[in-house]
């Protein structure tokens, strides 16, 4: 797949993403510069695509621009919708809401909770939720990432070991699969340094061959 393939089936441009939002991209520019809300996940300038997670990475492709995931519109609504000078609380107060909750059914430690929400915080504001997390939507669907990320490489000692002590087969490929529902598929341009790439289908190919 190209990376222009890979960008029109999962992304936005910015005026797209602006208009899904009810707003123009000036106010998209002064909520993202506040932050209200995620940056662009990826930006192309004609020779290579840039990213928070990945930094810049030369393409072939002459493509321009930034690229939304559409499913970070909720954040830039509910931005929108606040109080002028409320837009980042508003949003914080209902992604930390939704993190909260849903890291607490897998970890009973408040302390570390709110530890790793402050942690996942700056990779919301710039943009890598949109290229790793399946429904960056919600706080929801970027804990579960998250989670079955810090179980699966932990169960395989950083993708080290296809045959962990006291997991079967069966247990470690339903996490292998859970994991990759929630996770994005990545672009062509960073597929080989992906988590994705590691945890997913190396480890598939392991677990054949064993």
């Amino acid at each position: 797949m190209s990376l222009c393939t890979y960008l029109q089936e999962h992304f936005v441009d910015k005026p797209t993403f602006a208009l899904s939002a009810g707003i123009s991209v000036d106010r998209l520019d002064q909520l993202i510069a506040a932050k209200a809300v995620p940056a662009a996940t990826y930006t192309c300038d004609g020779v290579s695509v840039t990213s928070a997670a990945f930094g810049a990475t030369a393409i072939q492709e002459s493509l321009t621009g930034d690229h939304y995931r559409p499913e970070c519109v909720r954040w830039a609504k509910i931005a929108n919708d606040s109080l002028p000078g409320f837009e980042q609380a508003n949003v914080l107060t209902q992604l930390e809401s939704e993190l909260r909750a849903a890291l607490l059914e897998h970890w009973q430690d408040p302390a570390a909770v709110e530890s790793k929400i402050q942690a996942y915080l700056p990779h919301f504001w710039n943009g890598t939720f949109g290229l790793c997390v399946a429904d960056p939507s919600s706080g929801t669907g970027i804990a579960r990432k998250e989670i079955l990320q810090e179980e699966l490489t932990a169960a395989t000692e950083g993708c080290t070991n296809s045959s962990p002590a006291g997991v079967s087969n069966t247990e470690l490929l339903l996490l292998i699969d859970n994991y990759a529902d929630s996770a994005m598929p990545f672009s062509p341009a960073e597929y080989s340094r992906s988590s994705r790439k590691r945890l997913v289908d190396d480890l598939r190919q392991q677990l054949a061959k064993a």
